[in-house]
Order: C-alpha cells, then sequence, then structure tokens
C-alpha cells in the first residue's frame, strides 16, 4: 500500500525539516520526503493549507483502566488521543494498582495490546505504592519495558531520598518524572492562593509549594547528575529557577500543560470544579511568566496532563472533592497553537515539544520522527479551522474540561499509524482496531 501525502508544510524538527513537501508512505514506513513525488499506484492525499508532522508523543497522561474503568479505559482514552494528534502516548503509573512490579507492567501491557489503538507505554512509579519510603527495583522495570519513574501526584518527601533516587536513574539511564510539591504547604488548598481565594473564600495554593520543591530537586540533581523531568511547571518563579540553573549548566527537561500557559485564574469563577487543576490555574503574572520561559525555549515538552474523572466525583464543587484534573487529549493542541500565534513561539518548537522533545527524554529513538524508514506514525493539523469544544463529542470518559463552549483555532484533521489513516475529522475509522 502506497499513500503520498501532498502539499503539506512538513515540519519535522527532529531532521530540521521545514518546508512544503509531499511524504511518500510504503508498507507502513516513510519511503521519501521530497519535493512533486508522483506515484500512479499511490493514494493521494491533498494536504494544502495543513501541517505534517511527527504523530504527536505524549508524556504525562492517566489513562486509569484496571480498577479504573468509569473513569477511563485504555480503548476510550487512546481514542481520544487519536482526536488530539497523538500516536504514542507513555502512561502515568499512580492508576489502581500502582504500577511497581514486573507482573504489573506485563498486565499493562497485555491490556494495552487488547483495547489499545496508540501506542501505550508504561512509566512505573519510582517508590513502592507510591509511599516514597522504598524505590522500586528499577533495572527490572527497565527490562519489562518502562520508559520512565514517577510518583506522579506525591512529592519526594525526603531529600536523602531524592538523591538516592538520581543515583539510581544514572545507573539504568532513564528519567524520574518529578510532581515537585510540598502538600504541607498546599494543606487543603483548592484554587490559586491570593486574590481568587480570598474573594471566592475558599483555601488556597500558593506557588511556593511547587517552586521550593523544584529549587531543592535541582540542587540535588546538580550534585548527583542523574536523570531528571519536571513536571507541570506552574509559576513564574518556576520559570526563573529553570532558567536560573540552566544557566549553572545543570541538565534536567521540563513541561508544561496547556492550563498554565492558556488562561488566567479567572476560569475558576465561571467554571468551577471543571477548573480545579494541580498546580492551579494562576495569575496573569504567572501565566505570562510560563509564556515568557517558552518564549526563551526553556521549556522541553508541552503535555496533556490527561486526567479524567467520572462525572458522579466532581458534584458538590470545589471543596467537595479532593480531585484535581482535566481531560486534556482533545483541547492541547489548539492552545498549543496560540502560542504561535501570539508570537511567544513557532510552528517548529512547538512542534518538537509535541514529539521529538518527549520521545528522547523516554529513549523512544523510534517515535516523534519522520525520518526514512521509520514507521509512518503521523499527524496532519489544519491550524486555521475553528471550532466549538462540545463535551459531548470528546473520546474520552472523562467530560471534566472547562472549556466547554469556548470557540478554537486548529486541530488535528488526520492521524496515521503505521501509515495506516485511523482518525480523520475527529472520527475513529474502522482500520483502528489493529492500527500495528
Amino acid at each position: 500500500m502506497k499513500t503520498i501525502l501532498k502539499n503539506g508544510r512538513v515540519i519535522d524538527p527532529a531532521n530540521n525539516v521545514d518546508d512544503y513537501l509531499d511524504v511518500l508512505v510504503v508498507n507502513e514506513k516513510i519511503a521519501k520526503i521530497e519535493k512533486n513525488i508522483s506515484d500512479e499506484d499511490a493514494i493521494i492525499e491533498d494536504c494544502s493549507g495543513k501541517l505534517v508532522t511527527p504523530g504527536f508523543v505524549e508524556m504525562h497522561a492517566h489513562m486509569r483502566d484496571f480498577n479504573e474503568p468509569e473513569r477511563e479505559t485504555f480503548y476510550t482514552g487512546s481514542c481520544s488521543a487519536l482526536c488530539g494528534g497523538y500516536t504514542t502516548v507513555g502512561v502515568m503509573p499512580n492508576s489502581n494498582p500502582v504500577i511497581d512490579t514486573v507482573e504489573m507492567v506485563e498486565k499493562f501491557k497485555q491490556r494495552a495490546k487488547e483495547s489499545s489503538v496508540v501506542r501505550l507505554y508504561p512509566f512505573a512509579s519510582v517508590t513502592m505504592g507510591r509511599a516514597g519510603k522504598e524505590i522500586v527495583d528499577m533495572k527490572a522495570l527497565k527490562q519489562a519495558g518502562v520508559v520512565a519513574f514517577s510518583d506522579d501526584g506525591n512529592a519526594v518527601k525526603e531529600a536523602t531520598m531524592m538523591r538516592d533516587i538520581l543515583k539510581a536513574t544514572k545507573e539504568v539511564d532513564l528519567v524520574v518524572d518529578l510532581h515537585c510539591e510540598d502538600k504541607a504547604y498546599t494543606g487543603k488548598g483548592v484554587v490559586n492562593a491570593g486574590k481568587l481565594s480570598e474573594e471566592m473564600g475558599l483555601p488556597g495554593i500558593s506557588s511556593v509549594a511547587e517552586d521550593i520543591e523544584i529549587a531543592r530537586d535541582l540542587i540535588i540533581q546538580e550534585e548527583i547528575q542523574g536523570h531528571i523531568h519536571i513536571a507541570h511547571l506552574g509559576s513564574e518563579r518556576s520559570i526563573k529557577l529553570v532558567e536560573f540553573f540552566r544557566n549553572r549548566n545543570v541538565d534536567f527537561t521540563c513541561e508544561v500543560i496547556p492550563h498554565q500557559f492558556s488562561r488566567t485564574e479567572e476560569i475558576v469563577k465561571r467554571k468551577g470544579v471543571l477548573a480545579k487543576v494541580k498546580p492551579p490555574f494562576r495569575d496573569e503574572h504567572d501565566m505570562l511568566g510560563i509564556r515568557e520561559g517558552i518564549r526563551k525555549h526553556l521549556i522541553d515538552v508541552i503535555a496533556t496532563d490527561h486526567c479524567p474523572y467520572a462525572e458522579s466525583e466532581l458534584q458538590g464543587g470545589l471543596t467537595a472533592t479532593n480531585l484535581f484534573g482535566l481531560a486534556g487529549f482533545e483541547t492541547t493542541l489548539p492552545l498549543a497553537l496560540d502560542l504561535v500565534r501570539e508570537g511567544y513561539a513557532d510552528y517548529s518548537y512547538i512542534i518538537a515539544c509535541l514529539t521529538c522533545n518527549p520521545a528522547r527524554i523516554m529513549r523512544l529513538n523510534d517515535r516523534g520522527t519522520l525520518s526514512i524508514g521509520k514507521d509512518a506514525d503521523i499527524t496532519v493539523i489544519d491550524p486555521h479551522i475553528e471550532w466549538t469544544v462540545d463535551l459531548n463529542r470528546f473520546k474520552s470518559k472523562g467530560k471534566n474540561n472547562p472549556y466547554e463552549g469556548e470557540k478554537m483555532r486548529g486541530k488535528a484533521v488526520m492521524t496515521m499509524i503505521n501509515g495506516k489513516i485511523v482518525c480523520r475529522d475527529w472520527q475513529i475509522l474502522k482500520q483502528v482496531e489493529k492500527p500495528f
């Protein structure tokens, strides 16, 4: 089978490609990328006015399944990912049960094989049960197939434990993905501390809870030189810390989530619990600080932090539940493209943050690229199409997303895995059943 994607703007940051080219796919692989490809046996897909990129790679998603199918399953979550343009997803280990043993990794791989329609890769927790007391068997878990470690949702409390974790990451050459939050400082906070929390009469979450953990962990990283990735930066000061330690040549990577650079805390007044995330939507000062970090290329990854919940879990308002998060696969791309339109980044940088950078961090060298001979995982983007967020159209079971009713611009209009078109215009196609 041959397919030619014609007349699109091909953006492949892994190979420094940004040009109007054709892409030839033959037998599931990228066969040729050049101008004016012609083959009378090929199916032609006209990509005029569109961006042709590697399939997106996500490294911070909660896919639930196992004992939480009411929240999400690998099937519903992966269908949601396809609609967002994602072909590869790294899955956080804070499922029920936690992925902290080889046995759980094998269960994950089997379940993913049976029901996922994208490529799923497991993270393992960095401590047993995410309890922060005993480091998992990293060597055995790497051999079983995990791509990173994280106690996401929990920070590593003890500095000496963080030191030992970073030493262990050097031995296995995999990153630890850090949720930086001093929960004692967070307390019972549910929204950003300051004007909003005072106005709404709600307990606040100060950015200090995040910033002090980031500073501590990067100081330890400077000494140990392990492999470290900082999740969901949420404040202007966290960006300043990233810049400070980068200037000291400390080796680490970091990510932002669209809720932190796209909207301010004002959205909480309108959307309530649907806008209850952690780190919280903050004020304009913090939002602009994060955008400035993007402008300076301090950020490596734009992640979704896809975190679906059942509607029944989110009843009763902001203080009625201790759950935080939103279902983000299907709204991340247009919010990221807004950064281009507003002058904070160019397409190449944004696409790198969605493709080759997360692939590199997870050591997935065959993903996030359009290199000749690689699997033809491709996303086609219409950056100009306007659409309105309708949660009822989400493929995810999670409808916890505060952008309902908002007009957005740009979306993935076609997603390919192994050269097969598996999603077109938000419709999952029949051949998605066994895309790879």
